[in-house]
């Protein structure tokens, strides 16, 4: 969602610019309720019209991992499946999504909470396996 507000202060520690992944405090004037619960983590600042584009469904070049990472079992990746249910990092940002095209190489993603997101730029692919989210490989938005 798009939220236009007037920065009114800006912290940032011992730099004049600030980076991706970097640490920044933004005064606005908008409303404290709605950022509770981290519900901006993610989320992109910027001017009108100089943001990336936000990314309803994404085209990703995959590149999936021999095994899933984070188990202490040795568990084989398979392919990306029709209609799996995946859950994909872009910086900071997470969202959760579902295959719609798969190939060896490439896959087509729609997301469940959009995404704003330089081309090119790399996401994380993580599956279900058991109970937990496990890390299966990385791709760039193509």
């Amino acid at each position: 969602h798009t939220a236009y507000r007037r920065q009114r202060q800006m912290c940032i520690r011992d730099r004049d610019k600030v980076y991706p992944s970097g640490l920044v405090a933004i005064g606005t004037d908008l409303d404290p309720s709605l950022t509770k619960s981290d519900s901006f983590v993610g989320a992109v600042v910027g001017h009108p019209n100089e943001l990336p584009e936000t990314y309803y469904s994404l085209n990703i070049d995959v590149n999936l991992f021999d095994f899933a990472i984070g188990s202490t079992d040795m568990i084989k990746v398979e392919k990306l499946k029709r209609n799996e249910a995946l859950r994909l990092n872009s910086g900071t940002a997470v969202t959760a999504g579902v295959v719609t095209t798969a190939s060896a190489d490439k896959a087509t993603i729609d997301l469940r909470r959009p995404i704003t997101a330089e081309q090119n730029s790399r996401v994380s692919i993580s599956r279900r396996i058991g109970d937990r989210w496990r890390l299966i490989g990385a791709g760039v938005i193509s």
